[in-house]
């Protein structure tokens, strides 16, 4: 195995570099395998890190809200400056994707290259300064002027948004041990769906604590004109404080970062320097004992007078070749991305700018005609007109997105929107990361993530079914209900996975980049999600358009699986459980067979658990795979199912 190795990775320098521990450590320099080892030992002597991942989920926590609440403040805007233009939103969803696109792609490399803690915290002072650019960009009812300089905050903010994925996932798997990397990734990610909840809810405190003062619901905003300028200056400040509500966890979250070091890991196999690495590592853990007696920090068991070790040769042009292409680790990276892009057209098709679908499955009547028959239709405020005959030939303004409502006010339609959101997305969603932080370590995760697509593609197909059965009708909850469903699986498996495992399964100086491009890659597959939503929405006049797009995001789900079954790495090994007695069985001990002949023998069934590798070994790349018995690529996969099945055959026939 060594010489098979030697020849795969004849550059000791090149094995050094990205973390090549475990598989070949004889051909490294015995002081580089002793601090490796060391420093693997005093990370696995710790489990789940409050300070870690109050650090990293603070921040993450922050993005969410920021991202998610253009759920709350589109209707507000729509209200106020856009009443009857559908594109806006379109733009600027789009232009706050692309932010994040670019804020992952750069911010990937850059934390590569210059150190994670280096770049942790310019993202939230992006998020901070563009939070305060966007709730305080100007009035001026019908200008575009105010749109161009809102969505280009929007940008700035979408930057830091995307900064934070993979900084936040590589940092936290980096520091954590083994076996708590799992959970405490999960345990990060459980902030998506908790701030998706707090800007919905931040929307409603700050909308009724505006009609407690100023009486909205009396005012009739919306449905008559009497306080029509009033009006659009109350709504104003709603979304302006929901927005700038989101700076106030990233001013807490920024204080706390300037505390975190860069992980021995990287401060070791980058910067090449053990001292430093130990020292950082400590800092954060305390100093225990080491295996052999020494303790690490000491002068025997710290590595600080090593001599220097060659400058890495991370991000050159024929390391990269040959990681990448020559050895065609490429092949994780296409995993870890297409399965991202595809989850994401889903998940963002059904949880970014939904008010509409969301009004459409809760709907129990068709739509209500516009005509003299509404109790809207004339003013009920006596010097007031309404508004309502003018939407006859205009049609509903944007902000009403209920079309069975049509004579609620925008205060009714915000409350309603909110409630719609929390029932439906964000208790389903919370609920299924709660429940992955525990199963994490007890699941195959990678066989687990391709079962999570499958399984979302079948809700999905059933979901369709069902909603073409009862949408607009008393039985429209039962669609509620499984898209609810749909929301949980996403965050039980593919959503919550799709975050975790490309900061698991590359290289320590290629981590953030590689986790930046396959988060970069969802984002691009979110922005398909908004286009085929509102070319949907404005191309197919059927009532029952959502049921096209349930059975098509149920096609993309199909496709995740293939990507993740095909060039997805296992992330954990199965390992035989010993019992008290040396076995590893279940069941009861088989019988004598020298009492009584022709009794049935009882069977044991081997017990097993999944032990986690840890990220040196999975580091080492799709040729360490290939050693283990791993295959990688669908015409290698492909090829395996035919031979068990060619196998299977010929015993069948060979029992005949």
């Amino acid at each position: 195995m060594p010489m098979a190795v030697d020849m795969m990775y004849p550059d000791p320098e090149r094995r050094r570099n990205r973390g090549f521990l475990g598989f070949d450590t004889s051909a490294l320099p015995a002081r580089d395998r002793q601090d490796r080892h060391q420093l693997r030992y005093q990370l696995d002597l710790n489990a789940w890190n409050l300070r870690i991942w109050g650090v990293a989920a603070s921040g993450f926590l922050t993005d969410s809200y920021n991202l998610f609440a253009t759920n709350v403040i589109l209707a507000t805007l729509s209200f106020v400056y856009f009443p009857h233009d559908r594109w806006v939103g379109l733009i600027i969803n789009i232009f706050t994707l692309l932010g994040s696109v670019c804020g992952q792609l750069l911010f990937g490399f850059l934390a590569d290259k210059y150190g994670r803690t280096r770049l942790y915290g310019i993202e939230l002072v992006l998020v901070i300064v563009s939070t305060i650019g966007v709730a305080t960009t100007s009035t001026g009812y019908g200008d575009i002027h105010f749109l161009a300089l809102f969505t280009w905050w929007r940008f700035v903010m979408g930057v830091g948004i995307g900064a934070e994925y993979p900084l936040s996932a590589v940092i936290t798997s980096e520091w954590s041990s083994t076996q708590s990397r799992a959970t405490m990734l999960s345990s990060v990610f459980l902030m998506q769906p908790v701030g998706q909840a707090l800007a919905q809810l931040v929307g409603v405190w700050v909308l009724l604590g505006e009609d407690a003062v100023h009486d909205l619901q009396g005012k009739q905003c919306g449905l008559n004109d009497l306080h029509d300028e009033e009006c659009k200056k109350i709504i104003d400040g709603i979304w302006r404080i929901v927005i700038g509500s989101g700076a106030i966890p990233a001013l807490l979250a920024i204080v706390f970062r300037f505390f975190l070091y860069d992980c021995g890991l990287f401060t070791l196999e980058v910067k090449n320097k053990p001292g430093n690495a130990f020292r950082d590592t400590q800092r954060v853990y305390g100093t225990p004992a080491a295996p052999n007696g020494i303790t690490l920090g000491s002068p025997g068991g710290m590595s600080a007078m090593h001599s220097p070790q060659p400058t890495p040769l991370q991000f050159a042009r024929e390391d990269l070749y040959n990681y990448f292409i020559r050895d065609k680790n490429w092949y994780y990276l296409l995993g870890t991305a297409m399965t991202w892009f595809f989850l994401d057209i889903s998940f963002y098709g059904f949880s970014l700018d939904n008010r509409g679908t969301l009004a459409d499955l809760w709907a129990t009547t068709g739509k209500i005609p516009i005509d003299s028959q509404l109790s809207c239709w004339n003013s009920s405020l006596p010097g007031g007109n309404s508004t309502v005959p003018s939407w006859v030939q205009n049609g509903l303004p944007t902000w009403q997105t209920d079309v069975t409502e049509p004579c609620n006010t925008i205060y009714q339609t915000l409350l309603e929107q909110s409630k719609q959101y929390l029932l439906t997305v964000s208790i389903a969603s919370i609920a299924g990361s709660g429940c992955f932080i525990f199963a994490a370590n007890r699941i195959p995760r990678r066989q687990f993530l391709t079962a999570s697509f499958l399984i979302l593609t079948v809700l999905f197909l059933i979901t369709g079914g069902v909603y073409y059965g009862v949408a607009h009708t008393k039985g429209a909850p039962a669609t509620v209900v499984f898209v609810a469903i749909c929301h949980f699986a996403f965050n039980f498996g593919a959503n919550t996975l799709t975050f975790i495992i490309p900061a698991e399964i590359f290289p320590t100086c290629y981590r953030c980049t590689c986790h930046g491009i396959s988060a970069a890659a969802g984002k691009v597959g979110s922005i398909v999600a908004v286009l085929v939503f509102y070319g949907i929405n404005m191309g197919y006049n059927s009532s029952r358009r959502q049921g096209l797009i349930f059975l098509l995001f149920g096609s993309f789900m199909l496709a995740g699986a293939v990507y993740s079954w095909a060039y997805i790495p296992d992330i954990q090994r199965k390992v035989l459980v010993e019992d008290d007695d040396g076995g590893g069985f279940e069941g009861p001990p088989p019988e004598d067979e020298s009492q009584g002949h022709g009794r049935r023998r009882h069977r044991r069934r081997p017990r097993f658990r999944y032990e986690t590798k840890n990220l040196e070994e999975l580091g080492e790349g799709r040729e360490r795979a290939r050693q283990e018995g791993e295959l990688i690529t669908i015409k290698d996969k492909w090829a395996e199912v035919q031979r068990r099945g060619r196998r299977r055959l010929s015993s069948v026939t060979t029992q005949t």
